[in-house]
């Protein structure tokens, strides 16, 4: 290996989001943040709770952006990172309607397709310009 970055693991485009989801371990709920998401899997991060349960499968509760639609889907834990106050994991999805799943392949294709890029600010100028006064 070539370089101090690992190779790419990844077999489908992945965005990145900022999307609050839903978590359930064992039939209880936790809120967490998807950061990026692609067809196969996603990234959260959620606050670090004492007492969460270990579980193999968990399910998922989230809108996809733009559509108004609630997909409910299994994943599996793949990866558990911790720091002070953050767990960060990466989940492949196991289970979704197929409905959802051909909705988000379509988000994903249109957001890779146009990535959100910050605004230039606009320079000022006064909107209005009374008669008789000079600028």
């Amino acid at each position: 290996m070539s370089g101090g970055r690992a190779p790419e693991r990844r077999y489908t485009p992945r965005v990145q989001v900022q999307l609050f989801l839903n978590q359930y371990v064992r039939d209880r709920a936790f809120r967490a943040l998807a950061t990026n998401l692609s067809t196969s899997g996603l990234r959260v991060c959620k606050l670090i709770e004492p007492h969460l349960p270990l579980s193999r499968v968990v399910s998922l509760e989230f809108e996809i952006p733009g559509t108004g639609e609630i997909v409910w889907a299994s994943a599996e834990p793949r990866f558990d990172a911790l720091d002070e106050d953050f767990q960060t994991s990466g989940l492949t999805f196991t289970n979704m309607p197929r409905k959802h799943e051909r909705m988000l392949r379509e988000f994903i294709l249109r957001k890779e397709s146009h990535p959100w890029r910050p605004r230039q600010p606009r320079k000022w100028e006064p909107a209005l310009r009374l008669p008789g006064r000079s600028a």
